[in-house]
């Protein structure tokens, strides 16, 4: 049977699923924005000008969310939208605002103070290892479904499990 507390997809998913429950009861509280909100506007501080296409291809958000996020930031007033003369595809450029700035400023040092505490207890050579393995676990996703041998390696995320017992009544 497998052991989903050591197979590997399962624990990533649970830690991820944790950590943005955390965050999307944090960022509204806090700042006023969803934690989508303050990955668009942490991605423009970095990249901007930016076009919806950007930020969806290269902050590893979903299209639908990015047009979502970027109309409510336009609402809340810390993006504008600039129209792109002479676009084919009436392309946006989206900008900061100062409102826009101002939070991300205001937000940084609560940001590290929280990723501080989440990382606390381990040091630098911990950290670098998790990266590392973070890092190949995403190169070997490709890999999943090659055909290997069958034997089952020493780190299996695989539990014995007592035989059953026939169900009562049989």
């Amino acid at each position: 049977m497998i052991d989903f507390e050591r197979y590997v997809p399962t624990v990533l998913s649970s830690l991820v699923a944790k950590l943005r429950a955390n965050a999307n009861a944090f960022f509204p509280q806090a700042y006023g924005v969803s934690l989508a909100e303050w990955r668009v506007l942490s991605f423009l501080r970095e990249h901007e000008p930016a076009s919806a296409y950007d930020i969806w291809t290269n902050a590893q958000l979903d299209k639908a969310v990015v047009s979502r996020e970027t109309a409510s930031l336009k609402k809340k007033g810390l993006i504008e939208l600039t129209p792109v003369r002479g676009s084919a595809r009436n392309r946006t450029e989206i900008r900061l605002t100062s409102q826009g700035v101002a939070l991300l400023d205001r937000s940084l040092d609560e940001i590290l103070r929280r990723h501080s505490n989440l990382t606390a207890g381990l040091d630098a050579k911990a950290l670098e290892s998790f990266f590392r393995v973070v890092a190949h676990i995403e190169h070997r996703i490709p890999h999943m479904a090659d055909q290997t041998s069958n034997a089952v390696p020493a780190h299996a995320p695989v539990k014995r499990i007592a035989k059953r017992r026939p169900p009562t009544g049989a």
